[in-house]
């Protein structure tokens, strides 16, 4: 299947919410009982239609997984958006940024792990591989879109930003995941702080090449 939280296949019908509902019911399941365990039966169930209706409406298990993951990228969109309203510079973003996305995730860590069990998922999946690289692409995507969206942004190259984001992005999944592991709330804290630094040092060194 190739697909994008974007624009994902719409094969069917959907005039009454079925679609909408199986998707609301499957990414609740993911997070509760882990994507391994998150049967087609158990979705039908949460959804309260039968798997004739489920089947009727998605292609696979995979797109199910893949929108309810877009599901999930547009609720954090929106969360982003309402929450960076307010003018910063790129200096003063960094932080709020990191330490507002580890607030959210210590709020709900299934949310996390669902996410990297979606990645495996798509990856041990070959039909599955490209989405695992567009959901990639979308959740490094609300990172770019929020430090773009600095009052100084403009006086570095788009590219610049960009970069800027990827490391904070690659940084955070790299010290979420030892957390999810260890629990080592006070070490996590440490790691945010070193990578807020490193950031803030990166950006400076971009307008110092300018």
């Amino acid at each position: 299947m190739k697909a994008s939280l974007k624009q994902a296949r719409i094969v069917r019908p959907n005039s009454d919410g079925k679609r909408e509902l199986i998707i609301g019911a499957a990414l609740k399941v993911m997070i509760s009982d882990g994507l391994y365990n998150a049967t087609t039966r158990k979705i039908a169930e949460a959804a309260g239609v039968n798997l004739a209706t489920l089947h009727y409406h998605f292609n696979d298990k995979e797109e199910i997984f893949f929108l309810a993951m877009g599901q999930l990228v547009a609720n954090y969109r929106k969360v982003l958006a309402t929450r960076f309203m307010k003018p910063q510079t790129l200096h003063e973003r960094i932080p709020e940024l990191l330490y507002f996305i580890w607030e959210e995730i210590e709020k709900a860590p299934d949310e996390q792990l669902a996410l990297q069990e979606m990645t495996l998922y798509l990856l041990r999946h070959p039909h599955a591989a490209t989405l695992a690289r567009d959901k990639d692409h979308e959740f490094l995507a609300l990172y770019e879109d929020t430090l773009l969206t600095a009052t100084d942004a403009e006086n570095y190259r788009t590219e610049q930003v960009k970069d800027l984001a990827n490391f904070v992005y690659t940084g955070l999944v790299g010290a979420f995941n030892q957390w999810l592991a260890t629990r080592d709330r006070a070490r996590l804290l440490k790691g945010l702080e070193n990578l807020i630094a490193s950031a803030q040092h990166l950006a400076a060194n971009f307008g110092a090449r300018q």
